[in-house]
């Protein structure tokens, strides 16, 4: 079964650049973690932008994910792109139960469950 998600972050002009995440929203805030240690915030903007051409994640890994494993993110392979950001976060995208939002200055995961 999957748990969806959106994944965003807080730009410094308080835009939000963001993406849905199909699998796995609910264990998410470690792989973000490690993911923003290695890649920085830069990074996974960079990640939600090009999800956003596919109609988002997936699922999230970071390249040396937590648990141990070596899994890669996965995109949708959607031929519509789909855009979270600071107009529609609030909505409900298909369902979204988690919300991780970064403030791309601190590094600081908010994390808010539906």
């Amino acid at each position: 079964m999957s748990t969806h998600a959106q994944l965003g972050v807080k730009m410094p002009d308080n835009k939000i650049v963001g993406c849905y995440v199909h699998y796995d929203g609910g264990t998410m805030r470690p792989r973000i973690e490690d993911y923003l240690e290695k890649y920085s915030a830069t990074g996974l903007v960079v990640l939600i932008s090009q999800a956003q051409a596919t109609g988002g994640i997936r699922s999230f890994h970071s390249p040396n994910d937590p648990t141990g494993y070596e899994y890669e993110t996965e995109f949708l392979d959607d031929q519509e792109e789909y855009v979270i950001d600071g107009t529609n976060w609030q909505e409900d995208h298909f369902g979204a139960r988690y919300r991780y939002l970064i403030d791309y200055k601190t590094g600081e995961i908010k994390k808010r469950s539906n």
